[in-house]
């Protein structure tokens, strides 16, 4: 079940489902537009990347904080991970999809996050969460700190989850403050 607008007010209400800093006027009919961070992890062109070495990942790649009221200029064809300005926390009770915004989509940019919030994200400590960010257009584009750049839908589950993600020895992101791979 998709939590409709007064199910994701009340599950807030509840502390069920936490969202920092929250903007109530952000909530829609049935998901929450999230803002884009200052934090952007940027890959170095032209390289070899192996999936299982995130060593070898981190040490061609470069993180970027910008300024408030500066912009990251993506260029065509780039691709990014960035963070959510919001820090999330949702209980063993709910699981959460991300969804890009299509007034972002319509600029040739494709926001993705990994498209699946566990249950129990965020309960030892609340996280951002990375998104992958795609510019498919041929024109450079500005993404401004505090921009809405994507949409968390809330489900409920049938029953309570017994292990939440912050609850499990491999979980690699908890509490994330940055974009990281």
């Amino acid at each position: 079940m998709i939590l409709s607008y007064q199910d994701i007010i009340a599950a807030i209400e509840a502390k069920e489902i936490s969202i920092s800093p929250f903007d109530k006027s952000a909530v829609g009919p049935c998901s929450i537009d999230l803002k884009l961070g200052d934090t952007f992890l940027v890959f170095h062109h032209g390289r070899l990347f192996r999936p299982n070495d995130r060593k070898a990942i981190l040490k061609n790649s470069e993180i970027f904080q910008i300024e408030k009221d500066e912009t990251f200029l993506l260029s065509p064809n780039q691709f990014v991970l960035a963070s959510t300005l919001e820090r999330i926390s949702i209980s063993k009770n709910y699981a959460a999809t991300l969804e890009g915004k299509s007034s972002i989509a319509r600029l040739g940019i494709v926001v993705q996050a990994a498209g699946l919030v566990n249950p129990g994200t965020g309960i030892k400590k609340p996280s951002t969460l990375t998104l992958e960010i795609a510019h498919r257009a041929n024109s450079p584009v500005e993404l401004s700190p505090g921009m809405p750049i994507i949409q968390i839908i809330f489900h409920q589950l049938t029953s309570k989850a017994t292990v939440g993600y912050d609850d499990r020895e491999k979980s690699m992101y908890i509490g994330l403050g940055e974009p990281r791979v």
